[in-house]
């Protein structure tokens, strides 16, 4: 079984995403990621990783747990997360950040997409 390294870009100690804000007008501000805990053995079950999320009204952290079938689970400690999000099987704007890391948002897709092909 080929296992990736856990060295990559979400493991890195800071970095940070533009989310939108807390006020009504959801301004696009910069929150800062920081990795509070990794394990050394990204296959074992439980915790695999803690960020700590700042730039918003309050800190908020994140962690990435793996289940015992290997599959993995999001949890923020946001209001957004914990009444309705988790229970709708989507993510908060938090967890969405931090996957959206290194993608190209869409707009770039498509015309990454049109000059490939």
């Amino acid at each position: 079984m080929f296992t990736a390294p856990f060295d990559t870009y979400l493991a890195a100690s800071i970095f940070f995403s533009a989310v939108p804000g807390p006020d009504r007008k959801r301004t696009i501000r910069p929150y800062l990621f920081q990795v509070t805990y990794c394990n050394d053995d990204p296959l074992d079950v439980g915790c695999a990783m803690t960020w700590e999320v700042t730039g918003g009204r309050l800190s908020y952290q994140i962690a990435l747990e793996r289940e015992r079938s290997g599959d993995l689970r999001w949890h923020c400690t946001c209001a957004d997360a914990i009444f309705r999000a988790e229970n709708e099987g989507r993510h908060c704007k938090h967890v969405k950040a931090l996957l959206s890391l290194g993608r190209p948002r869409p707009q770039e897709r498509s015309a990454t997409t049109a000059k490939a092909g």
